[in-house]
């Protein structure tokens, strides 16, 4: 018994733990292929068949227009000389509130004085009989008298209501007609959003609403009269220096051309709003609502104007088929459809180049595609 307890035993615990120190050190470091492979085939994912089918319905719609945009103060009235001459007098200066009416300053010129008649010299002989007798000499014809500087004082006077601005002129400075004296500021501002032509296009036909988010007022403000003013000119957008390339994929990035911004939606804003010049805002242009329309899904479509084309399945081939649509009102994530379906008529959910999740563009069958 004693030799088991002191070579027997010591030599068991010893094989048993060798063996549960190999284990681990096995587990640790050298993992099993059948655990990696199941690892590999694991992939968090959903599957998306790009021919999945849709039936027309009908729907409410309601869209809106959402415009980043900023305040800007509306352009002053400027006050020109209305004739020339010099300052006699300036009863308003640069920063004084004027009414419209009200005198700024005077401005005099010279006119010319009236011509004075002077009485024509008598004769030599009418002139000795005059006196009484011959001989007697003649007395010298009156000199005109010298001739007085006359002037004409013109007051220029406001031509609206507001804050004079940009005034520099000081009296007895000189101003020729037409000159620009000052500008007067109406005080109130505007909210001004750029247009593309394909947001002014759909602007066309909408009487316009608009609401503006300030950061002053936790209601949306209405915009009083709202209006789309043109520029007079359209500047073409400079071609830049070279391709953007994303730092991520190394790819290069489209420019996306969204055109050329040639209008503004101008949104004056009320006067009991309180803001200040530069302050961003978004503008939101209400486009109208329907309610029990046809709409199919915006991905279904293709095309952005009044007319476009959606996909039926072919029933023969299997294969996608165009048809053609009239478009309408275009709300959050539909289109509404006004000829060219039925309700209850199957189509594509997914239109070719319209990316359904798996950034192929197109459809091709029946894919897999991984959604991290």
């Amino acid at each position: 018994m004693d030799i088991l307890r002191r070579y027997v035993f010591p030599v068991i615990w010893m094989l048993i733990l060798g063996v549960i120190a190999l284990a681990l050190a096995k587990m640790a470091f050298f993992p099993s292929g059948g655990d990696e492979q199941s690892q590999e085939t694991v992939t968090p994912g959903a599957s998306f068949d790009d021919y999945a089918l849709t039936a027309v319905d009908t729907t409410d719609l309601s869209s809106s227009l959402v415009l980043p945009a900023m305040v800007t103060p509306d352009p002053g009235t400027e006050l020109k000389a209305s004739s020339t001459g010099e300052i006699t007098k300036i009863w308003r200066t640069d920063g004084d509130h004027v009414e419209q009416g009200e005198r700024i300053l005077q401005v005099r010129y010279p006119v010319e004085p009236e011509p004075v008649e002077v009485p024509a010299a008598p004769a030599d002989g009418e002139a000795g009989l005059e006196q009484g007798g011959e001989g007697a000499a003649p007395e010298p014809a009156p000199q005109p008298a010298a001739p007085v500087d006359e002037y004409r004082y013109v007051n220029l006077i406001a031509t609206g209501s507001g804050t004079i601005s940009g005034m520099e002129v000081e009296e007895w400075d000189g101003l020729t007609e037409g000159d620009a004296v000052a500008t007067i500021s109406p005080g109130t501002y505007s909210i001004v959003a750029d247009l593309t032509p394909e947001q002014q296009l759909s602007l066309l036909d909408v009487e316009l609403a608009a609401t503006a988010l300030l950061p002053t007022s936790p209601d949306p403000a209405t915009c009083s009269a709202p209006a789309i003013t043109e520029d007079a000119e359209i500047e073409e957008p400079a071609a830049p220096a070279g391709p953007e390339i994303d730092p991520f994929t190394g790819e290069e990035i489209s420019s996306g051309g969204g055109g050329v911004s040639a209008a503004q939606l101008v949104c004056p804003v009320p006067e009991d709003v309180r803001v200040v010049p530069g302050l961003s805002v978004d503008v939101t242009v209400d486009l109208g609502s329907r309610t029990g329309v046809l709409a199919v899904p915006t991905t279904a479509v293709e095309g952005e104007g009044p007319n476009g084309v959606v996909y039926v399945l072919d029933e023969a081939t299997g294969e996608p088929t165009p048809v053609e649509v009239v478009l309408g009102l275009r709300g959050d994530g539909s289109v509404e459809v006004t000829e060219g379906l039925e309700k209850g008529q199957e189509i594509l959910e997914f239109a070719p180049g319209v990316d359904s999740g798996d950034g192929s563009g197109g459809m091709s069958g029946p894919t897999e595609v991984v959604v991290w």
